[in-house]
């Protein structure tokens, strides 16, 4: 390992560590409560010993070989105040929940696991040789997406809640619940995904075809490299509009908690995976599967991509409607939008009310 990979990693961990013990400290502020009834604390917090360990080793390591010593610094800094802020064995206390509160939990959660394996895949099977590199141009947009968006969880979740349950609720049909729970659960689970990719591919294809709707999505087309990080530049609009959408059919088909649970899962390893920069040849599942170079077409501005590969979980919707678009051997040649959009945060933020709204197909304006 190099020491400029040392210095990084530690000064990662130090800062995740900081979050992960105010997490312990303020479990009714910065904890997600419909995550808590899963978490394994003892693992957790082995972990979290572990890896403020490590930060340590490799701060140090960072510091001797006189680079990235800065980043070594502060990586070990880091460590230190989350051991005076209690460390991994702050004594977890029973609690009222606030009313309002921030999904720290599931940022250093996310970050720290989905980047670990996600690092390491894309160093193992790398799309593009000799290899991209980690901290690639844009990372630092990409990562203040994900932490924004994952900060919000709380506002997501009851947003999306009461859209299917206020807008939707008169659609409830018990006889039609009863079926599908009385279904068995891989049965449940194919349905739940056709089900939510059915919505995830009529929306996308708005997105991509309605012209204020395009300028919205055009922020989560606009990263020029792809990696397991860029799929996090999503506008907090669309992260809410997709969201309450899926929720709907979720709800009205009245899945039970396990499918949902599982389908959860499913969704936050594939929405990395698909993004991410790994080859992968899944040979003919690749037309039962959204894979990384299907969706990397979608990214694509490449002219015989534009506009295609709506889906997110499994290309069926996309082969019903022609939509498809996955050439065995080949990758696309670059992404983003074929015009470019501006290229910080707020910038971004604001890019979807800017301007006039012209007529737009896809990814040929910006």
């Amino acid at each position: 390992m190099s020491s400029q990979a040392a210095g990084t990693i530690s000064l990662a961990i130090g800062l995740l560590s900081i979050g992960a013990v105010l997490c312990l400290r303020y479990p009714a502020w910065l904890t997600t409560p419909e995550l808590r009834p899963h978490y394994d604390m003892d693992l957790l917090r082995l972990i979290l010993a572990l890896s403020m360990g490590v930060g340590v080793f490799l701060g140090l390591a960072a510091c001797v070989l006189n680079r990235r010593r800065r980043a070594g610094v502060i990586g070990i800094s880091g460590v230190v105040l989350a051991l005076l802020l209690g460390g991994p064995y702050v004594p977890y206390e029973d609690f009222d929940q606030a009313r309002t509160w921030v999904g720290l939990d599931w940022l250093v959660l996310d970050l720290f696991f989905t980047g670990s394996a996600f690092i390491l895949l894309e160093r193992l099977l790398p799309r593009v040789a000799p290899g991209q590199p980690v901290l690639r141009e844009g990372w630092r947009l990409d990562l203040s997406y994900f932490t924004v968006n994952h900060l919000l969880i709380g506002a997501f979740l009851l947003t999306s809640n009461h859209f299917a349950h206020d807008v939707f609720g008169w659609a409830v049909n018990g006889w039609l619940q009863a079926q599908v729970a009385a279904l068995p659960g891989f049965v449940r689970f194919l349905l739940v995904i056709l089900a939510a990719d059915a919505v995830e591919y009529a929306s996308h294809r708005a997105y991509h075809e309605i012209p204020w709707l395009w300028r919205l999505h055009a922020v989560h087309h606009s990263p020029q490299h792809m990696d397991w990080l860029s799929g996090s530049r999503l506008h907090v609009l669309e992260v809410l509009i997709t969201r309450s959408l899926i929720l709907v059919p979720i709800f009205l088909l009245g899945f039970p908690q396990d499918t949902v649970f599982a389908y959860l899962i499913f969704v936050s390893i594939q929405a990395v995976l698909i993004h991410s920069n790994i080859a992968m040849d899944l040979g003919w599942l690749r037309y039962v599967i959204v894979t990384p170079q299907f969706h990397h077409w979608h990214h694509a501005s490449d002219v015989e991509a534009l506009d295609r590969n709506y889906c997110a979980h499994t290309p069926f919707w996309d082969l019903v409607f022609r939509t498809y678009h996955q050439p065995k051997d080949r990758w696309p040649e670059k992404y983003g939008t074929v015009k470019p959009i501006p290229g910080g945060f707020v910038q971004q933020f604001l890019y979807p009310f800017s301007g006039p709204v012209e007529l737009l197909t896809g990814k040929r304006e910006g």
